[in-house]
């Protein structure tokens, strides 16, 4: 059943340099699946006033978490600028990027924002005890773009069935002693061992989603076992 809410903003976050989170309130429990979304409507003077925005919470959360690349849109300037106590309107929950709760093992391909709804995931897989094998490899271009760094050894340690592995493609410069590189053939063979029996989410601009995808089909990979999300515009 899609909804209209208007839910306050109860706290803002500077994740990194270019990606800001909101938590909005909850009044009563919202019912939802893990890796849908909301179209957002902002109190902006434009045409594009409203976007789709992917749940970064999980409905075991009693607050709903919104993360965006801020840009210079006047949407993304305006969600930039919100502050404790504003009001924003959604309308959802969309969308069938979800998670499969009876799935054997999962592995989430990510790069940068596309992180959203996996979090979303894995934080709901964690919280129900679902017997799921989950592996997310994360690339992004520095470990300062890492969305949600802290959250991630948590998530670990409270999830024995959860391998979270961060891949950087710029580590010039940093003390980075972890996985340098994107995410290849030799990097999902490590972590996956049951390629044929495995599902595989793929979040993330349009060229690394079509990447990845592509790389899968050439593994082998079975088209049902492959599901994807795009964000565009950013």
């Amino acid at each position: 059943m899609l909804l209209n809410l208007e839910l306050q903003v109860i706290e803002t976050k500077q994740e990194t340099h270019d990606v800001k989170s909101i938590k909005l309130g909850l009044k009563e429990k919202i019912d939802y699946k893990p890796g849908q979304y909301f179209i957002m409507e902002l109190d902006v003077e434009d045409q594009e006033n409203s976007r789709p925005l992917s749940i970064a919470s999980s409905p075991t959360e009693d607050f709903l978490l919104f993360s965006t690349k801020i840009s210079q849109s006047a949407f993304k300037q305006k969600f930039n600028s919100l502050e404790v106590s504003e009001t924003v309107k959604l309308q959802g929950p969309m969308g069938v990027f979800v998670l499969k709760e009876d799935a054997q093992q999962i592995v989430f391909l990510g790069g940068g924002i596309g992180i959203t709804p996996f979090r979303d995931m894995i934080k709901y897989a964690g919280d129900k005890k679902l017997p799921i094998k989950l592996i997310l490899l994360y690339s992004n271009k520095t470990p300062s773009d890492i969305v949600y760094k802290d959250e991630w050894h948590v998530f670990e340690k409270e999830n024995p069935n959860l391998k979270v592995i961060n891949t950087i493609t710029q580590p010039e410069g940093t003390d980075w002693q972890e996985r340098i590189g994107r995410v290849d053939e030799k990097m999902i063979r490590e972590f996956c061992a049951d390629l044929n029996n495995a599902l595989f989410y793929i979040c993330g601009p349009p060229g690394m989603v079509d990447g990845l995808s592509n790389l899968l089909k050439t593994m082998n990979i079975p088209l049902q076992n492959i599901k994807i999300e795009k964000f565009v515009g950013y």
